[in-house]
């Protein structure tokens, strides 16, 4: 999982506007991010990718993986490159493969697959001589988005004809090494296919054969969405473009819709980079929300937080090895899909509109020509017309619909005054108080969104939540206070350490009783939720349903309580040491007592 290391905690989440802040000569938006796919499915994302040349050297083939992901790991430019060609057939020049391998297959279908590929190639094959000045060898450069795909089960390749996202042969900045990325829809492919499992093989992806400045580097990615109506509704979103990272940074901003109203919210996200090094850190991914004023930067066990982009393929929480060759050092290619670790919901919200993510260096230079976030969402009330959807803005009823692809925008804007005004200045810290009043404190109008779950079809977009009594800005005061108290306390032991929770919006449920709900796990199934406390209770957890009529969610709790003190110190004690998992409190009826 992608762990957050706080700069500054607040963040919201979910991407549909995109548009990319930056200006300098050295970082250059080229093409900016647009809005490839957008749908609302219940099932998921994943990706596969490999690369498509490798290091040629001498008692080694390029057909051999690269495992050297040590210190002392050569860069791509300290190496000679060549193809990589695994298959036995004469027609290809280059190739390799990764193999496609989903669970319960026969319970998914394929409903958009996207094949992104992308290398540097200023010539077929060039040297550097004995002053390091690079010199073609052959000064041929072949046309790039021509390439072949051999699919699972198949014993012949298909042509496949892409569009050319960027090429920067004769770009400024870019023409010393020529990088470009290319993507073809390749759904009506795949959805063909019995049984979408398998070997994938990429072949004749054009890159320059030896050495140019900046080093050769390339590779392939294809990215799935399926349908599973086991799993749980998500929003998914992928773009595509151009950007290069060195010196100033470029902001990548969305917003759209609201994620789950209660519980927490799981998100993935993805991204594709060329020329990003093993060995040469300063590159970083940020996030924040769209109110804050800092960042928090990103990190994962495989992929450090000074060196984020790292000639790493990496799925989940491993390396992805199903692939031929499956090096470990991918030597300047790197793919990823990671579940964001939203611990407490401390990174994405809930009833969240929007998120910043920021790339940026000080070291390494690279360019993202892919990327896509998904994001767990209640279930849209009718059926979707399109495969583009959108959530409408924040009101008294809500729900998913469908609309024109049109609507995302991406542009730039200048933010050197920014980088001026804010170079010297030390980050601001706020404290936990002043991260969260704003959002516990209800607004005058005290408004609240409902979102009708398909559960519960009959319910009329007019039916209101009953209003949430307001708190006085002590009692919220205390509560946090008390909050970060005990979580000191706590730290000193030897429980495990959770981050500082903080009391939400109280919930009026009618007919409910009073008090503070340690949460486990939300589920909008209600055999989920019996099956998800059945397993607690063999597992020796006292576990229990909460039912929101409003939202039509069911909660499973493993501990109720009459006060806030008491319910974070069994928080903060991992349920008295039985229970490491994810938890958070849910405030029911506090403000009035039970309601009928």
């Amino acid at each position: 999982m992608i762990t957050i290391h706080k700069v500054s905690s607040k963040f919201a989440a979910l991407f549909f506007l995109l548009f990319f802040l930056s200006e300098n000569s050295y970082s250059q938006l080229a093409v900016p991010f647009k809005v490839r796919y957008q749908s609302y499915v219940k099932g998921d994302m994943t990706v596969i990718s490999n690369n498509i040349v490798n290091r040629k050297e001498s008692r080694t083939f390029t057909s051999e993986p690269y495992n050297d992901i040590s210190e002392n790991a050569k860069l791509n430019d300290q190496f000679e490159m060549n193809y990589i060609d695994i298959d036995d057939d004469e027609s290809t020049f280059s190739s390799s493969s990764a193999e496609l391998s989903l669970e319960n297959i026969s319970s998914k279908k394929i409903k958009y697959a996207g094949l992104y590929w992308s290398a540097t190639y200023k010539y077929d094959s060039g040297v550097r001589d004995k002053k390091w000045n690079y010199v073609a060898v052959d000064n041929t450069r072949a046309s790039v988005n021509e390439i072949k795909l051999k699919l699972p089960g198949q014993n012949n390749y298909i042509a496949i004809n892409g569009d050319v996202i960027f090429d920067g042969l004769n770009v400024k900045n870019f023409k010393e090494s020529a990088p470009y990325a290319v993507y073809a829809d390749v759904t009506k492919h795949i959805q063909a296919l019995s049984n979408p499992n398998g070997e994938y093989t990429v072949a004749n992806i054009r890159a320059t054969q030896g050495i140019i400045s900046g080093g050769v580097a390339g590779g392939w990615t294809l990215f799935l969405v399926y349908e599973d109506t086991t799993e749980t509704g998500k929003f998914i979103t992928s773009f595509d473009g151009f950007v290069g990272i060195t010196a100033r940074p470029v902001e990548i901003l969305y917003s759209g819709f609201s994620t789950l109203p209660e519980g927490k919210v799981n998100a993935k996200l993805a991204g594709s980079v060329l020329e990003g090094d093993r060995n040469l850190v300063g590159d970083q991914l940020e996030i924040k929300s769209g109110e804050s004023k800092n960042y928090t930067l990103l990190s994962h066990a495989l992929k450090p937080i000074d060196n984020f982009f790292n000639s790493t393929i990496v799925i989940n929480d491993s390396y992805f090895e199903n692939r031929k060759p499956n090096s470990l050092n991918t030597l300047g290619y790197d793919t990823f899909l990671i579940p964001i670790d939203n611990q407490n919901n401390g990174i994405i919200q809930n009833n969240s509109s929007k998120v910043s993510l920021k790339l940026k260096s000080s070291g390494d230079r690279y360019a993202m020509f892919f990327s896509a976030f998904n994001v767990e969402v209640q279930d849209p009330v009718e059926e979707i017309e399109s495969n583009l959807i959108v959530g409408t803005e924040k009101s008294d009823s809500q729900k998913l619909r469908g609309t024109n692809p049109n609507l995302v925008l991406a542009e730039t804007q200048n933010t050197e005054a920014n980088e001026v005004k804010n170079k010297n200045a030390a980050p601001e810290k706020p404290s936990i108080l002043e991260q969260a009043i704003l959002e516990i404190e209800p607004k005058t109008e005290n408004k609240e969104k409902i979102i009708v779950s398909e559960a519960a079809p009959t319910q009329s977009e007019e039916q209101k939540t009953i209003p949430s009594p307001a708190r006085s800005f002590s009692s919220i005061r205390d509560m946090i206070k008390e909050s970060e108290k005990i979580n000191a306390e706590i730290s000193n032991t030897d429980f495990k350490k959770r981050v500082t929770v903080l009391p939400g919006a109280d919930v009026l449920i009618p007919n409910q009783p009073k008090g503070y709900y340690v949460v486990a796990n939300v589920f909008a199934k209600p055999n989920n939720a019996e099956r998800f406390k059945e397993k607690l209770k063999k597992k020796g957890i006292d576990a229990e349903i909460l039912y929101n009529p409003t939202t039509n969610l069911k909660s499973v709790y493993i501990g109720k309580f009459g006060t806030w003190s008491d319910a974070i110190k069994f928080y903060y004690s991992n349920a008295e040491g039985n229970y490491e998992d994810e938890l958070w409190i849910m405030l029911v009826n506090t403000s009035t007592g039970t309601i009928l």
